[in-house]
Formats: C-alpha cells, sequence, structure tokens
C-alpha cells in the first residue's frame, strides 16, 4: 500500500459525510421552502374563506336587521289591531247591553199581559184565542230568557260578577232544581233522575250561581232528550272535591261539534232541534271557573252525554 493511505482514507470519509450531510441539508431546505409555501396558500385560502364569511355575516346581519325591523311594524300593527278589537268588542257588549235591557221590558209586558188573558182578566177566550196566548206565552218566556242570557253574558265578560259564597247543601240544591224542571221534562215526555235520600255534602259556593249552572246543565239535558228517555243527574264527593254528572240518552255530541260546544254563540248540527241562544253552555263553564271549577263532556255509555260539573270542597275559613 502506498503511504499515507489511512489519511487519505480517513479524507474521503470526512468528504463522504460532508457530502452526505449536505445532501439531507438540501431535502430538509427543500421540504421547509415547501411547507412555507403550503403554509401561504393555505393561509391566503383561510384568508378568502374569512372574507367570504364575513360578507355572509353582513348580508345576514342586514337581513335580520330588515325582518326585525318587520316584526317590529307588524307587532305595532297586530298590537293597534288588537286595541281596536278591544274597543269594538267594549262597544259591542255596551250596545247588547242597552238593546237587552230595552227588550226585556217591554217583552215582560207582553208575557205579562197574554197571562192575563190567560187567565180570564179581560173576558172569555174561545179555543183558538187560547191557543194564540198560549204561543204568545211561550215565545216571550223564551225571548225574556234569551235576553237574560245576554245580560248575564255581557256582565261575564267585562267582570262585573262576584259571587257571594255560603255553604251549599248539594242534595237539596238538586232536588229544588229537579222540582223547577220537572215540569219541562214530563212534557218532553223525558224522566228526570236526582240523588235520592240524605246527603251532608255541601261546598262553599254561590247559591244563585251554582243553582244557574245545574239548571242550565239539566235544561240543556232535558231539550235534546227524544221522548221516552231519561235524564240521570248524579252527585258525586271526594275530600277534594264534588262532582254533579248530567246525563241524556239523546244522539250525543258530534265529535266534529266536541271542541265548540262552550264557545259562545255555538250552534251544533243537531242544534236545530231545540231553540236557545247558543250562550247557556258558555255562561255555566264560565261560572263554574269562577268558581275554581270546570265544566267536562263525556259520551254516555250506550249514547247520549254527560256533562260534568266539577267544584273543590273548599275549607271554609
Amino acid at each position: 500500500m502506498p503511504s499515507g493511505w489511512p489519511q487519505q482514507l480517513i479524507a474521503l470519509m470526512l468528504l463522504g459525510v460532508i457530502v452526505w450531510q449536505g445532501l439531507a441539508n438540501h431535502k430538509r431546505t427543500d421540504d421547509l421552502i415547501f411547507g412555507q409555501h403550503k403554509l401561504m396558500a393555505l393561509t391566503q385560502e383561510l384568508r378568502g374563506k374569512q372574507r367570504v364569511i364575513e360578507s355572509q355575516n353582513n348580508t345576514l346581519a342586514a337581513q335580520v336587521d330588515a325582518r326585525t325591523a318587520e316584526l317590529r311594524e307588524s307587532n305595532l300593527r297586530l298590537a293597534a289591531a288588537n286595541l281596536e278589537l278591544l274597543e269594538l268588542d267594549k262597544l259591542r257588549s255596551a250596545v247588547l247591553s242597552n238593546v237587552s235591557h230595552e227588550l226585556r221590558t217591554p217583552l215582560t209586558g207582553i208575557l205579562g199581559s197574554a197571562q192575563n188573558l190567560r187567565d180570564g182578566l179581560a173576558g172569555g177566550l174561545t179555543t183558538a184565542q187560547q191557543e194564540y196566548v198560549g204561543l204568545i206565552e211561550k215565545d216571550s218566556g223564551r225571548l225574556i230568557r234569551v235576553v237574560n242570557e245576554l245580560l248575564e253574558w255581557g256582565r261575564l265578560q267585562s267582570g262585573r260578577i262576584e259571587l257571594h259564597r255560603s255553604p251549599v247543601p248539594l242534595q237539596p240544591m238538586l232536588a229544588g232544581v229537579a222540582m223547577l224542571l220537572r215540569p219541562v221534562a214530563d212534557r218532553r215526555g223525558v224522566r228526570l233522575s236526582v240523588p235520592a235520600g240524605e246527603s251532608s255534602a255541601r261546598i262553599h259556593a254561590d247559591a244563585d250561581k251554582l243553582r244557574q249552572i245545574v239548571i242550565n246543565l239539566v235544561d240543556n239535558a232535558v231539550k235534546f232528550s227524544p221522548p221516552g228517555s231519561c235524564v240521570d243527574v248524579r252527585l258525586e264527593t271526594s275530600r277534594q272535591a264534588a262532582r254533579i254528572l248530567v246525563e241524556d240518552q239523546g244522539l250525543g255530541v258530534p265529535p266534529e261539534d266536541r271542541p265548540h260546544v262552550f264557545e259562545r254563540f255555538y250552534r251544533g248540527h243537531g242544534a236545530h232541534a231545540a231553540a236557545g241562544s247558543g250562550l247557556g253552555l258558555a255562561i255555566a263553564k264560565n261560572l263554574a271557573r269562577l268558581h275554581g271549577g270546570d265544566i267536562t263532556l263525556q259520551s254516555g255509555a250506550a249514547q247520549g252525554s254527560v256533562f260534568v260539573l266539577s267544584l273543590p270542597m273548599e275549607v271554609e275559613a
């Protein structure tokens, strides 16, 4: 071997290491430059997307502002319309009340005159005259009931009804209602059944208003009951509530009418069979709610309807 070869070998090895390191550093430099370019491209892409998002946000904000302004204007119009409706409703109630008051006095006079004629105070009547007097008396009484219902509804809507509560025994009250309405039921061929025996159940309520509710429910059941059927009045009590159930054996309330039977002036598909103002059930439900109770409608066991008056068993102070 030539002399000095170890030094040459070492020099070659060092040169190889230097070349390898140079190549490695060049690759890392290329990778770094590529990464920088890629980062710059991503940065530009993100900036572009950011500008798009900012533009969309500005557009959305403008749309929200415009929609908010529209809603604000709609709310103002709606508030103005509600105020106008309230004023119209007050005006209608006032007109209805005034007209009802004006009608009740002459109707009462007509009814009284017909009753006097029927009783012979103006002399004897022929059979035909008695029939006409009977029609006048019947229609006058019906109109007076309608006028009274209109006046009662007006008082309910204006909040002018006050309850004068006292302990009300339920069984005697139901017996009194049955005594009042049994002649009407007998004329229609309907049997009226009420709880028999003595019951100590009583609630703290306005006796007149409670009696009005029950009269309305029972009279309504009699109206829509066919001859030969029965109207059954039942009383159920617990520590929390009293329930008065009035069940008839009529055709029942069609499904399409059930959501509306307690609405004012609503006349169902079968309502043509009986005269009325369409206010009776609405008045009864409102009076029940004034007492903290309610009236609901159920289907009968076989046919007909069951109206359920529920009232809380309040403890007397």
